[in-house]
């Protein structure tokens, strides 16, 4: 089995910059095989110094990122939708410069960005025709886009995976696919075994988040991790596995994911037991 195991950097705040650079060394020399650093327009020459970082340190590199409201493709202004595909096509970018073959978040709307209302057919179509467009600018870049799937408290218009796959479906691109995040499931749908299964097996499972319940350590809430394991074998996955957990260090990720406490003792202590309960289940 070849699957790699990664940390996302969100856990240490949403601007990741040269700051962090030993913190991608701390990672190394813990046992991690990768970091997934979010990108968002940081200046190249602090991507330049967590990439060179990171190539020294033996690590691969993935990134994610997330579509503010300004640039909303999903949003009833039609100035605002023609914002979109330019943003996200700068975020490709970045992911190709960092060395990452993947860009994943949710970035089929705006995060936190609600109507009040049941997602309509036209913010679909929005959003499908963004990603289209954007996943062949990706294509130029060899760079995948991976739909990560969002609760209903974060997000409205993709929240299971079988919508993910739906709108990998529309979107008729095969460098678009479906990131499946363990917290998210563990809210939306009633079974993760069978839930993996049918996302493999129509051919869009494309990145794993493992990610727990409360966003601390992985194997201390309620992510059914067994039916998790399960259908990642019956899928026959072997691919990154993503620790995603969450923090109070940035201000910004603590309203963004709604963290009112700390579900840990130390950041790189959730990275350590995280991974040791990733090689023991998963690897």
């Amino acid at each position: 089995m070849t699957r790699r195991i990664g940390m996302n950097l969100l856990l240490w705040g949403g601007d990741i910059t040269a700051r962090h650079a030993p913190l991608i060394d701390q990672l190394a020399a813990i046992g991690f095989d990768g970091v997934e650093v979010p990108v968002g327009g940081q200046p190249r020459d602090e991507l330049n110094v967590l990439r060179g970082t990171a190539e020294d340190a033996g690590l691969a590199v993935t990134c994610s990122t997330f579509i503010p409201d300004e640039v909303n493709p999903i949003a009833a202004d039609p100035a605002i939708r023609a914002k979109s595909v330019p943003y996200l096509k700068q975020r490709i970018e970045e992911a190709a410069f960092m060395g990452s073959d993947i860009l994943i978040g949710g970035i089929y709307q705006a995060h936190k960005a609600f109507t009040g209302k049941a997602p309509t057919q036209d913010e679909w179509n929005w959003s499908r025709d963004y990603l289209r467009a954007a996943a062949e600018h990706g294509q130029k870049f060899n760079v995948r886009l991976g739909l990560e799937f969002l609760n209903r408290f974060e997000v409205h218009l993709i929240n299971t995976s079988a919508d993910a796959a739906r709108m990998c479906d529309d979107v008729g691109m095969d460098n678009v696919g479906v990131l499946y995040d363990t917290h998210h499931a563990n809210i939306e749908e009633p079974e993760a075994s069978s839930a993996i299964k049918a996302l493999a097996q129509s051919g869009h499972l494309m990145h794993m988040h493992m990610s727990e319940s409360h966003r601390g350590t992985l194997g201390t809430g309620q992510v059914d991790w067994e039916g998790t394991r399960n259908g990642l074998a019956d899928a026959g996955y072997d691919d990154w596995l993503v620790i995603e957990s969450f923090g109070m260090l940035d201000p910004g990720m603590v309203s963004a994911a709604n963290l009112w406490r700390n579900c840990f003792d130390d950041e790189l202590q959730v990275a350590r037991d995280g991974l040791a309960f990733l090689r023991n289940r998963f690897c």
